[in-house]
C-alpha cells in the first residue's frame, strides 16, 4: 500500500478532519465497512484513541473494541466530531472485508496519514489537499514516545 501524509494547515490548526477525508472519498467511502480502532505504538501496551465531541465520544467507545459500523454511520459520527487527534479507520468494500480498501489514521492532530492502493484514492488526496508527503511506512511501525505515560 502506498502511504500519504496531509500536513495541510489553517491558522495553524491541521485543516482536514475524519469527515473531510470521508466527504473526498464518497461515494465508496458511504459504502465500505468500516472498523474504528487505536493507533498503536511499537511499544507493546501503548495506543491511542483520542476524539472531541458527542461523535468522537462515540467513536473512541468503538475504538476499545474494534467497531465495526457501515460507512454512512462512521459519517454520521465523524460530522458530530469536532476533532480526532488519534484514530484508526480501516475502510474495506463490503464484498471484500478482509483486504482494506483504504486506512485513514489521525496522528497526534499534526497530520492525517492515507495507506490506499487504489489510483483513485491517492490521486483525489494529491490534488485535493497541498502538503501532501509519502509516508516510508505506516505509523503503526513508528515509535511513539509520550512524555505522559
Amino acid at each position: 500500500m502506498t502511504t500519504l501524509r496531509v500536513y495541510d494547515l489553517k491558522d495553524h490548526v491541521l485543516a482536514l478532519d475524519l469527515s473531510d477525508l470521508l466527504r473526498l472519498l464518497a461515494p465508496r467511502s458511504l459504502e465500505a465497512c468500516w472498523v474504528v480502532s487505536t493507533v498503536k505504538s511499537s511499544k507493546p501496551g501503548h495506543e491511542w484513541f483520542e476524539a472531541i465531541g458527542e461523535g468522537g465520544e462515540r467513536l473512541e467507545g468503538l475504538a476499545q473494541g474494534d467497531g465495526q459500523l457501515s460507512g454512512s454511520d462512521l459519517a454520521a459520527l465523524a460530522e458530530n466530531t469536532r476533532q480526532v487527534i488519534w484514530g484508526e479507520f480501516v475502510g474495506s468494500a463490503p464484498t471484500q472485508s478482509d483486504k482494506p480498501w483504504v486506512i485513514i489514521r489521525a496522528v497526534d492532530s499534526t497530520f492525517y496519514e492515507i495507506d490506499s492502493d487504489d489510483e483513485a484514492v491517492l490521486n483525489k488526496i494529491c490534488s485535493t489537499y497541498k502538503d501532501v508527503r509519502t509516508g516510508e511506512a505506516p505509523i503503526t511501525s513508528w515509535l511513539w514516545d509520550r512524555a505522559d505515560e
